[in-house]
């Protein structure tokens, strides 16, 4: 681990525990990284609005990727540097299959959020945990004539997020999604899709910020639990999968951490600074 100089990391169940937490464990370690010269990357599929503070808290955070690779937010200058935007095209396919399901469906604009303000003021239909819920109401902007905003804004979308109760309905959409060949189909959890450019994927983001840095794949270690997290996994030099992952992405990694409710991210993190001591 000598040789690594950015470590990108997802933050729901890799880098953030069970309760969305930076543990004093991993703060450290976070700063250690920094002191050793490493970059720390987060990406996610959030966008940089929904981040949570602790981490935009951070005071040597630099660079985030967002809404899955669609853009890549400079916390010093306070703006996307690199942004992919779903085209038009996309955008009009992904409302004619969604907008008649029984789904959450959020989009994504310059980090923000945005939710159908029917859904948003009424979401028992969709069985949530307490917890998901309160994620919604405190980070998506209810919107009136949501799919009609949704296709004015069609040029400037950063992602499109489907929520499922039905697992089956999930499966049958993904599918309709992958025929189009108009957009990236991933998802961070099993109850999610998300659209995306074709262009982006954290991988791709990831990529353009070695360009940037003057980094190769073979400094970058990438951190993650999820199939959105698969293409970087296997572009980085070093690829982990928390053990909490799904079993894909296990099978996928260099290396397997401890779960993210067991300090998993602290320890890989402790591994680089050591290997660099």
């Amino acid at each position: 681990m000598k040789n690594i100089k950015l470590v990108a990391s997802d933050l729901d169940g890799t880098l953030l525990n069970q309760n969305k937490e930076i543990t004093p464990r991993l703060y450290q370690a976070l700063t250690k990284l920094e002191e050793a010269g490493v970059f720390f990357v987060p990406a996610t599929g959030r966008p940089f609005g929904t981040v949570p503070q602790a981490i935009k808290d951070l005071p040597f955070l630099r660079y985030v990727i967002t809404s899955n690779g669609a853009a890549i937010y400079d916390a010093k200058e306070k703006r996307n540097i690199i942004e992919s935007y779903l085209t038009p095209t996309a955008v009009n396919a992904v409302i004619e299959i969604a907008r008649e399901l029984p789904v959450i469906t959020e989009y994504f604009i310059e980090g923000k959020a945005y939710i159908a303000r029917e859904i948003y003021d009424d979401l028992t239909p969709f069985a949530l945990t307490a917890s998901h819920e309160a994620y919604i109401k405190n980070s998506r902007t209810p919107v009136v004539d949501f799919w009609e905003e949704m296709k004015r804004n069609n040029t400037v979308l950063e992602n499109i997020n489907l929520v499922f109760r039905d697992m089956e309905l999930r499966k049958e959409v993904w599918e309709r999604l992958k025929k189009t060949e108009l957009a990236s189909i991933t998802a961070a959890t099993t109850k999610n899709i998300e659209i995306t450019a074709l262009s982006a994927t954290k991988a791709k983001a990831l990529e353009k910020l070695c360009e940037v840095l003057g980094l190769g794949r073979e400094n970058v270690l990438a951190m993650g639990d999820g199939d959105n997290d698969m293409p970087m996994i296997q572009f980085a030099g070093i690829g982990v999968a928390m053990a909490n992952g799904e079993p894909h992405i296990l099978q996928a990694a260099d290396i397997i951490a401890d779960d993210c409710n067991d300090f998993g991210a602290a320890k890989i993190l402790e591994q680089i600074i050591q290997s660099k001591q």
